[in-house]
């Protein structure tokens, strides 16, 4: 979110939209599986003080995927919303504090062992809580030019168990799945600025690694387990363009390749600065 609302004078409200893919699961009891999605937010924010610069804001989302089994599919959807405060000194730190509040919803049709066709639906709440910060250093005396950022970030989430019935009459009951993720980053980018208008670009690199992860999930009275602990490497990126000082335009791909799974996606978005 910090991108979205950068430079802004008293505050923002944004529009943003993703889209991916997860594939390439290591796992044997997932090697079948790969999962595209797409989703939207919207969100506005204020500046609470004119001596410091702290943001609030709020915001809403949705998330549509659409997962593909060795022999079947289904759908997932999560409708979200949250509130967000930021910090951004003068001196280039920033601080982003962001929690979210989730209800997930789940389908899936699937072919058993005699080719018959098998459906369930379930849903759950989450909520996750996110600290990402960074500074910004410039290296050209202007403030302007190339610059190097460093980051950090950290993200808990927990997922309410979740009990469904298949059509066959399997009980099927997932356990509540907690996620703690940390992810250290560098971006290298350049600015150009040309009186109220401002063109940055940028490339971005670092290390993800899941603390958590594990899950597990009951079929009849058997038991099974999948943890979703590793580590990955984040590869990106973009370029952001600001318009006589309220309007800006960002665009961002990235990769992350990791020990588990793959994970493309590509987000852009629009902020109106007030």
């Amino acid at each position: 979110m910090g991108d979205l609302r950068n430079q802004s004078k008293d505050g923002n409200i944004w529009l943003r939209s993703y889209g991916g893919s997860l594939d390439s699961f290591a796992s044997g009891k997932l090697s079948g599986f790969d999962m595209g999605y797409s989703g939207i937010q919207f969100g506005g924010d204020k500046r609470i003080s004119d001596v410091m610069p702290l943001y609030v804001g709020l915001y809403i989302g949705s998330t549509h995927a659409s997962p593909d089994y060795s022999d079947g599919d289904g759908t997932a959807r999560s409708d979200y919303m949250g509130m967000y405060a930021s910090y951004m000194a003068h001196n280039g730190f920033y601080s982003d504090l962001v929690v979210k509040a989730s209800r997930q919803k789940n389908s899936f049709h699937v072919l058993d062992s005699q080719n018959n066709g098998v459906n369930a639906n379930g849903t759950a709440n989450g909520l996750s809580i996110s600290l990402e910060a960074g500074q910004r250093f410039n290296l050209t005396p202007t403030g302007y030019g190339f610059y190097i950022e460093p980051q950090t970030q950290l993200t808990y989430s927990h997922q309410n168990g979740m009990a469904m019935k298949a059509s066959n009459g399997l009980n099927i009951h997932l356990n509540h799945y907690e996620s703690l993720l940390g992810r250290a980053s560098m971006i290298l980018g350049y600015d150009i600025t040309a009186d109220n208008s401002q063109l940055n670009m940028y490339v971005k690199t670092g290390a993800i690694r899941e603390f958590s992860g594990d899950t597990e999930y009951l079929l009849n009275n058997s038991r099974e387990k999948y943890s979703f602990k590793g580590n990955g490497w984040n590869n990106g990126v973009g370029v952001s363009a600001q318009y006589n000082k309220q309007h800006t335009f960002y665009l961002e791909a990235d990769y992350t390749q990791g020990n588990l799974f793959d994970q493309k996606q590509v987000n852009g978005g629009y902020r109106f600065s007030f």
